[in-house]
């Protein structure tokens, strides 16, 4: 065989190793950077991306937002709605190669409900107490009925961690150790987390990338760019804007969802004086909303892409309120509004992370709201300035993104419960705390949707927040990327994704 010969099939076989392992990993272009990396006491979008590779749940969603198995199997309620027994996945390790069972279970609900951080606390404080069965069995038991548990149990709170790991006195975030299809290898911050395949992962066969990398990207024009370029794979969060780029590059494709998400534009009511006068009186916060046409923002911030909507509870959601359609804007009523409360034009701060989006809202909130008299002044920060103030209650009004769920609950309770876990503005209505209680109580669906509905008619009546939009999701991923779902809830998961044949 000719010397030229031997060096084309060598750069041919190198080209050819150098395709397959670029194959071999997956690289995601995100928005944001995860905060911490446990389940116990993360609080971002960006960090329930990661963790959806890495920490398998007890159950999961599926399109339909159908509660479906994951490391339970099975499970059954008791008459009375107050105890659930699950069937828990036989013979599965965390990626530290210590068993899943039921003892692991008790461990993480109580570590949950008991670690002085959690953001779980809210979230499972109906849990009582947790009964092992035997290795595969476990019973929660329940103060009173709460229907949400298991659309509760599918997020973080049903994340399952190592005990063996998080025992270590070790901060685990900085090693998380789950029963996902991909253990932690590194992180560098601002910057990258490197996944690898846990060969031990219990369906570690419809795993498709031996490494998953999320790397920190937040300009989604940047982010486009690298993915046309074929630096990344897959990006998530595309722009409304950059749709036609995607749509019309055969090397992508584009992956979407409608939405759980909502926009909204918080109102401090309950912080003393940091609410101002739009804090203390609903009519000047109804006069703001007459002010704002939601159609407008998504068309001009949003080319059309997303739903404009009064309500925290998307059109997606079979809880979703028709009988309290957003109302037109109307310049006339908001100004009748203002001038019946009196005093001088009411100044509204609006305080928000500085991303594109949030900034063309806040802006096009700005020249609209001018029209009724009010006096817009905006407060654009660096996020984790932003989130700090959020959670603080340091603003007078906020542009808020929160992901939702797929049961009200989780969203309306956490907003509008006088005790819930986002109600930084300090929101208090015993009516609408009887209503939500009484929703969590109810299994039938139906009961429930009129429950959802009175909650939905207090809040809008009281706006202690303002709802603007209901993102849809959008991925674009290079074509020869397979198998991708996004779901309403935005995540992307990896089962079943793999490098096109």
């Amino acid at each position: 065989m000719g010397t030229k010969i031997k060096l084309a099939m060598m750069a041919t076989a190198i080209a050819m190793t150098f395709t397959a392992a670029q194959a071999a990993t997956l690289r995601v272009g995100m928005q944001d950077d995860p905060d911490a990396l446990d389940p116990a006491t993360s609080g971002t979008y960006a960090g329930r991306i990661v963790f959806s590779a890495m920490c398998d749940k007890l159950v999961d969603i599926d399109a339909k937002l159908e509660i479906v198995p994951q490391l339970a199997t099975a499970w059954t309620w008791n008459a009375e709605g107050t105890e659930v027994t699950f069937t828990l996945r036989d013979g599965v390790k965390f990626q530290d190669g210590t068993p899943f069972d039921a003892e692991a279970v008790k461990f993480n609900v109580e570590r949950m409900k008991s670690m002085k951080d959690s953001k779980r606390k809210g979230e499972l404080s109906p849990i009582d107490s947790v009964v092992v069965v035997d290795a595969t069995h476990v019973t929660f038991k329940l103060k009173s009925a709460f229907a949400p548990l298991l659309a509760v149990l599918s997020d973080r709170a049903g994340m399952m961690v190592s005990p063996a790991a998080a025992a270590e006195g070790k901060e685990f975030a900085a090693n998380p150790v789950c029963a996902g299809p991909f253990k932690f290898k590194e992180r560098r911050a601002r910057d990258v987390i490197a996944l690898e395949k846990f060969d031990g992962y219990w369906n570690a066969g419809a795993i498709g990338y031996n490494e998953v990398q999320y790397l920190y990207i937040p300009d989604s024009t940047v982010r486009l760019s690298r993915l046309q370029a074929g630096d990344l794979e897959v990006s998530e969060r595309i722009a409304p804007t950059d749709l036609g780029a995607v749509r019309g590059n055969q090397s992508l494709a584009l992956h979407t969802s409608p939405g759980l998400a909502v926009s909204h534009l918080m109102i401090n009511v309950g912080n003393g004086e940091k609410g101002g006068a739009l804090g203390k009186d609903a009519r000047l916060r109804q006069a703001l909303e007459l002010s704002i046409d939601r159609n407008v923002i998504n068309k001009v911030a949003f080319a059309g892409e997303f739903a404009a909507d009064n309500q925290m509870i998307p059109p997606s959601s079979s809880f979703y309120s028709k009988e309290h359609p957003a109302p037109a804007r109307d310049i006339d009523k908001a100004k009748a509004l203002i001038a019946e409360v009196g005093g001088d034009a009411p100044v509204v701060e609006i305080t928000y992370e500085n991303s594109l989006a949030d900034g063309r809202v806040a802006q096009i909130i700005q020249s609209m709201a001018g029209e009724a008299g009010f006096q817009v002044e905006l407060v654009p920060l660096e996020t984790a300035s932003a989130v700090e103030r959020y959670l603080a209650g340091n603003f007078q009004a906020y542009i808020g993104n929160w992901s939702g769920r797929p049961d009200p609950d989780p969203t309306l309770f956490s907003f509008f419960g006088t005790e819930g876990s986002q109600n930084v503005n300090k929101y208090s209505n015993a009516d609408m705390d009887k209503v939500l209680g009484e929703a969590r109580t109810i299994a039938d669906a139906e009961q429930r949707k009129t429950l959802y509905g009175k909650a939905t008619g207090i809040y809008l009546a009281d706006l202690p927040t303002i709802p603007l939009y209901h993102p849809n999701w959008f991925y674009a991923a290079r074509a020869n990327v397979d198998g991708i779902t996004i779901y309403p809830d935005g995540l992307l998961r990896l089962t079943g994704v793999k490098p096109a044949n």
